[in-house]
C-alpha cells in the first residue's frame, strides 16, 4: 500500500477526512490533490503533512493515480468522468463519496469504465464544510456504502474496503438503486424539510423578528442541517430528483392528514400520529 498514489479531486470536508485518515494509517502513502487555483486550505494540508503533491493540471492528477476519490459535489463529479476515461491507469480504482449513485454509476457505464469505477458513501458529515474542518476521525463508527458495478472485481472491492479500513468505519455493499431510496428518505428530504422550516419561519417572522429571536434549542436542532452547502444540496436534488420526489409525495400526504385531523379535533389520531414517531424514534 506504501507505494499506492491516492488522488483527491475535491478536498472538503469529507474528502479531507478520508485524507487524513489515510495519512495517520499509512505515514509513508502519497497522497495527490486537484485544485483549479492557489488554496490557502491545501497549503495548509501540505504544511500539516498529509498531502504531498498539489497538481495544477488535471491530467497529472488523473494518469498517476491508483485510487481516485472524486469528492466534488455530485454534478461535478459526474461531468469530470469523459475527461478521466482517457487517462487513467487500467488498474485504477475511480470512487467518489456523493450521496446519489444512480446518474454517476449510469455514466460510468456508458462510457465503459465499469471495470473501474465503484461507488462510494460515507454515511458521515457535518453542516461546516472545507478542508480547515475536516478530521481524521470524522468516520469513525460510521457506514462506509460501496455500490461497485456489475463488472467491478472482487480484488478491487477488497482493495477499497482494505483502505477505508483507516476510516474505522463501516463498510457495506449496497445495490446503486436501493442506495438513492435510502438516503432520499433518511438524508436528502430531511435536508429539504429543514430548510423549509427555516424558510417558514423567515417568510413569517415580523419586523419584531420575535421568531428569530425565540427561535430554542428544539428549531436548532432541527434544522441544523439547513446551514449545508446550497452547491452541494441543489446537485444531490436535481441528481436523485425521482426518489427524492416520491417520498415528498409520502410526507406530503402524511402533513395533510395530520392537518386534518388536528383541525377536526381528532385526538385519537393526533395521538397516534405522535406515538408510532416517538417509538420508531426511539428504536434507532
Amino acid at each position: 500500500m506504501t507505494d499506492t498514489k491516492i488522488g483527491f479531486f475535491g478536498l472538503g470536508l469529507i474528502g479531507g477526512s478520508i485524507a487524513k485518515a489515510i495519512r495517520s494509517h499509512y505515514p509513508n502513502i502519497h497522497i495527490q490533490v486537484y485544485s483549479r487555483r492557489k488554496n490557502p486550505e491545501l497549503e495548509t494540508g501540505v504544511a500539516e503533512g498529509v498531502i504531498n503533491t498539489i497538481h495544477y493540471d488535471m491530467a497529472e492528477l488523473f494518469s498517476t493515480s491508483d485510487i481516485l476519490f472524486l469528492c466534488a459535489p455530485v454534478l461535478t463529479n459526474i461531468s469530470v468522468l469523459p475527461k478521466l476515461k482517457p487517462l487513467i491507469q487500467n488498474h485504477c480504482i475511480i470512487t467518489d463519496v456523493g450521496s446519489v449513485k444512480g446518474d454517476i454509476y449510469r455514466e460510468a457505464a456508458r462510457l465503459g469504465m465499469e471495470k473501474n469505477f465503484i461507488g462510494g458513501h460515507p454515511m458521515a458529515g457535518s453542516e461546516k464544510t472545507g478542508y480547515a474542518n475536516s478530521s481524521r476521525t470524522l468516520l469513525k463508527n460510521s457506514y462506509y456504502l460501496l455500490t461497485p458495478t456489475e463488472q467491478t472485481s472482487k480484488e478491487n472491492l477488497d482493495r477499497l474496503a482494505s483502505l477505508l479500513s483507516c476510516t474505522q468505519s463501516k463498510c457495506i455493499v449496497l445495490d446503486a438503486g436501493k442506495h438513492d431510496d435510502v438516503t432520499a428518505a433518511i438524508s436528502h428530504v430531511p435536508h429539504i424539510v429543514a430548510a423549509a422550516l427555516v424558510n417558514m419561519v423567515q417568510n413569517g417572522d415580523d419586523e419584531n423578528n420575535y421568531m428569530k429571536t425565540f427561535a430554542a434549542g428544539g428549531f436548532k436542532d432541527i434544522t441544523r442541517i439547513a446551514s449545508s452547502s446550497p452547491e452541494i444540496w441543489e446537485s444531490i436534488c436535481i441528481s436523485n430528483k425521482k426518489s427524492i420526489c416520491s417520498f415528498l409525495d409520502q410526507l406530503i400526504s402524511s402533513l395533510n392528514e395530520i392537518q386534518s385531523n388536528i383541525a377536526d379535533e381528532n385526538i385519537e389520531a393526533v395521538n397516534a400520529f405522535f406515538k408510532s414517531a416517538c417509538d420508531y424514534r426511539n428504536s434507532l
